[in-house]
């Protein structure tokens, strides 16, 4: 069995029928389970937990033998911050995946993840790499880009279709480097 903690995002919506089409049996992880319901159809088995709740995450990894970290909180806000999510949250989850005895990890971490890069999220990421790399566990970490899928249509596209404006972060000169789900 592998878990996908964050199966309903963007990663897992292409993540989970991929492993589910290749005879894997997939547990989807999501604080929403309308969100998975095509997924429970297709065969997967929803729970529903939040990294932020060490309770669900200990009942989330019982019996896996994989999990997928490929959850976050970029843009979260108060109870939904990245330091509660990204740090807090992913300790919980890996502290949990050693006691139930998990063979591997894979944490979807962010490319760039320093301790000296000068966002947060970035420092969080590879304090969580660290964390990774010293539980024991067996483990991939995966260092991303933005998706495509999110970034590329749901901050630009919607709005170019819709014939509003669009921010462009930064000056404008740099090349972005997207990568799909």
């Amino acid at each position: 069995m592998i878990l996908i903690v964050g199966g309903t995002g963007t990663l897992g919506r292409e993540l989970v029928p991929r492993l589910l089409a290749n005879g894997h049996k997939v547990r989807v992880m999501t604080r929403d389970p309308t969100r998975a319901t095509a997924m429970g159809t297709a065969g997967a088995e929803v729970v529903v937990g939040d990294l932020r709740n060490p309770a669900s995450l200990r009942a989330a990894v019982q019996g896996v033998r994989a999990v997928v970290s490929a959850a976050h909180s970029i843009v979260g806000a108060w109870r939904s911050s990245s330091a509660r999510v990204d740090d807090i949250g992913q300790r919980a989850l890996i502290a949990s995946a050693v006691e139930e005895g998990v063979d591997h990890l894979v944490f979807i971490s962010v490319l760039g993840a320093s301790t000296s890069h000068p966002l947060d999220f970035w420092q969080t990421k590879a304090r969580m790499e660290e964390t990774v790399k010293a539980s024991g566990l067996g483990y991939t970490i995966v260092r991303p880009t933005a998706f495509l899928d999110f970034h590329a249509y749901e901050l630009v596209g919607k709005a170019i279709e819709a014939g509003r404006r669009v921010m462009v972060f930064g000056p404008g000169t740099s090349p972005k480097n997207f990568v799909a789900a």
